[in-house]
């Protein structure tokens, strides 16, 4: 696949997605929720299938793969703090704002809810993503796991890119203001991918460590987004047979690439 149709991919799938929250006004958690358990369940098998392999096969020390997926494990638990984890579900729609207060009236504990879109600017949470998209594209030029990587990214922009725009309206934002900050999201990967293809083109990374090094650290961002949206995404983590069957099929899914 060319470069120029991988880049027009990651930017309409974006807007097609927003396009279609602002057409059919897409408001249900439940929806958004099995999109994220199917994008989850998507990347950590990809992640286990195809991208740790290829990053252990690729650098010979395996100490500094492992220090190098959890430096993206930790840089991606910084950027929650500017996001505010909506990269992995949290936010909260206004329907499940309401069962929250509700719930928490019969309860004794206090849990506030920083990620409220009332409580933080969502050009600040979308500051964060556009960081966490602009890393994600570093390694994507780079070595065998170019189009593994793509559909990760792909399949993990879909429902980012649903809720974004749905905290974008929610927030009274105009639905032009809603697109332009959906379309600058788009931007992101693709600009980390050009711009450091450009400053460290792939003829200088002879032994492909910079590449790799490069997917380390997205498969340590991947592996936080994608177990924190498997293991945080239900309250009061009751059983859910239709999230289970989704997680399968992102299981497969990702299985069946190879």
């Amino acid at each position: 696949m060319s470069i120029l149709l991988k880049i027009a991919i990651l930017i309409g799938s974006v807007l097609l997605c927003g396009g279609l929250v602002l057409i059919f006004q897409i408001r249900s958690s439940k929806s958004i929720k099995l999109l994220l358990s199917y994008s989850g369940a998507f990347i950590l098998a990809l992640c286990v299938f195809h991208l740790l392999p290829e990053v252990y096969e690729g650098i010979s020390n395996p100490i500094l793969s492992g220090c190098l997926i959890l430096g993206g494990f930790l840089i991606q638990l910084l950027l929650d703090y500017i996001s505010g984890g909506i990269e992995h579900g949290h936010i909260h729609l206004p329907e499940e704002s309401k069962t929250h207060q509700h719930s928490h009236e019969h309860h004794s504990h206090n849990h506030s809810h920083d990620y409220h879109p009332v409580m933080k600017s969502p050009w600040l949470l979308m500051t964060g993503l556009c960081i966490h998209a602009l890393i994600e594209g570093i390694p994507l030029l780079y070595g065998k796991t170019g189009d593994e990587l793509f559909m990760a990214i792909i399949f993990h922009n879909i429902p980012i890119s649903v809720m974004l725009m749905t905290l974008f309206l929610m927030s009274g934002q105009s639905a032009l203001k809603s697109m332009l900050a959906l379309f600058i999201f788009s931007l992101m990967t693709p600009i980390g991918a050009l711009l450091t293809s450009y400053i460290f083109p792939s003829a200088l990374d002879i032994n492909g460590l910079f590449g790799f090094g490069a997917l380390a650290v997205v498969i340590g961002i991947f592996l936080h987004i994608s177990t924190t949206i498997l293991f945080e995404n239900d309250e009061h983590h009751r059983f859910n047979i239709i999230k289970l069957i989704t997680i399968l099929v992102g299981f497969a899914s990702a299985f069946l690439i190879g």
